[in-house]
């Protein structure tokens, strides 16, 4: 088993991103607890309910939605068929199932002089033409808003909610043949003071998240998922600079505390990080964050490896040419593993990806993952290789064509590694919105 509870840092909530990101059969993980800010004030009341093209997304149809008195409703729903080669993520034995998938979608703005408020639901069903114990109900709500006393000055609130399901080949699974897939809850909150000083600027933050998982069963016979069961709260800071237009480097100290239902998985921690910020704005190529430093996370149980290591993380979205985009990926974080009775663990992901217009309404992609699981003190180390292509085909305003293939490769080593698989995903959706 592996907590999917990241090290947290920031202030900002987001919620699960659209479907067609979403490969069937792949753990839909849960939305990081808070992430950095953009210490640009949003000129919240420029853009109220204009139906203007977002630069950072060029191929996504602008649609007005509708209004509803002070708010505007963006509803949308998204349907598609998909095949997985490989459903229980086996090294032997492989069995492969069609399957289907609807997620109808609702969001909701406003805005004012000096405040915004957006928020968004959605619900997920999934089944498979082979195996109906694979069927699994998703959803999630999100809440943001920005409160401007002043013009130096924002108040950021966000919550989230998320109902998912744990994905065949991943987490617990790798250990435990669970007789179907892991449900599990999870709610996030946080609260962020940003301040302006001319050139210079800081952001302090809390933030907490809260899972709780079901109690699944193998052969029948239930099996207690207590030890994933807590919460993880976070204090932050950062202090940066403006070196240049939309351009700001950055220090960050953020410490945290984990509690679960079994005392030694609990820890504590921090991370000193350096960095960079790109904001978005008139003429920016570029927009997000990356940083690097140490992290340190002392474990109650005996087991548990102290970690205390280099660290790095961020995400950066490119415009790089008139038809391409691009954006990269990254983190490091120290993790809790339930593998021989409990052990601490390293997670490195890195991951980019790149969409070129062909035509104006026909978008193609391409990209890849590359996950690694360091089990310290158990002798084992996953590695998992995800390349994967799109195709985007855009109707009109109001209806997408979509096509996901991605291939997932595992692999693990030493004297407590768990047997490899490949898996090959494909999707083929529709989303209609207004």
């Amino acid at each position: 088993m592996r907590v999917k509870l990241a090290f947290l840092a920031g202030v900002a909530i987001c919620l699960s991103g659209a479907a067609l990101a979403q490969v069937p059969g792949e753990r839909q993980a849960p939305p990081q607890a808070v992430q950095g800010w953009t210490p640009t004030a949003p000129q919240v009341s420029e853009t109220s309910g204009k139906t203007v093209p977002d630069p950072w997304h060029p191929y996504e149809p602008v649609t007005p939605g509708i209004a509803a008195g002070a708010f505007r409703l963006y509803p949308s729903v998204t349907a598609g068929t998909f095949y997985d080669d490989n459903v229980f993520a086996s090294s032997a034995n492989r069995q492969g199932s069609w399957g289907g998938l609807v997620r109808p979608e609702l969001g909701l703005t406003t805005a004012g002089p000096n405040y915004a408020m957006e928020a968004r639901g959605y619900v997920e069903r999934r089944w498979y033409s082979r195996f109906s114990g694979e069927d699994q109900t998703n959803g999630g709500l999100a809440l943001a808003t920005t409160v401007m006393p002043d013009p130096n000055t924002q108040l950021v609130g966000k919550f989230a909610y998320t109902r998912a399901h744990e994905a065949r080949g991943g987490g617990e699974s790798l250990i435990t043949a669970f007789d179907r897939p892991v449900g599990y809850d999870t709610i996030e909150a946080s609260g962020a003071l940003n301040k302006r000083y001319g050139r210079l600027w800081s952001s302090l933050g809390v933030a907490g998240s809260w899972t709780n998982y079901d109690t699944p069963t193998v052969g029948g016979v239930p099996v207690s998922q207590s030890y994933r069961d807590g919460n993880v709260g976070v204090l932050s800071g950062r202090i940066g600079y403006v070196v240049a237009p939309l351009t700001s480097v950055f220090v960050e100290l953020a410490g945290n505390r984990r509690d679960f239902q079994v005392d030694i998985f609990d820890s504590t921690g921090y991370r000193v990080v350096g960095g960079m910020l790109f904001e978005p704005g008139q003429g920016a190529r570029m927009k997000g964050e990356a940083y690097a430093g140490y992290m340190f996370q002392n474990y109650t149980g005996v087991n548990f490896n102290t970690v205390s290591t280099f660290t790095y993380g961020g995400s950066l979205a490119f415009l790089l040419a008139p038809r391409w985009t691009g954006v990269v990926e990254g983190r490091r974080n120290a993790l809790e593993s339930n593998l021989n009775g409990g052990v601490s663990l390293i997670e490195s992901l890195v991951a980019g990806r790149l969409d070129y217009a062909l035509l104006p309404n026909f978008i193609v992609g391409a990209g890849a993952s590359y996950l690694v699981d360091e089990f310290q003190g158990a002798g084992r180390t996953d590695h998992s290789l995800s390349p994967l292509v799109s195709v985007k085909y855009l109707v009109n305003p109001n209806l997408t064509l979509g096509f996901d293939y991605r291939n997932i490769g595992f692999d693990s080593n030493g004297i407590a590694g768990a047997p490899s698989y490949t898996r090959n995903l494909y999707l083929f959706s529709l989303n209609a919105r207004i």
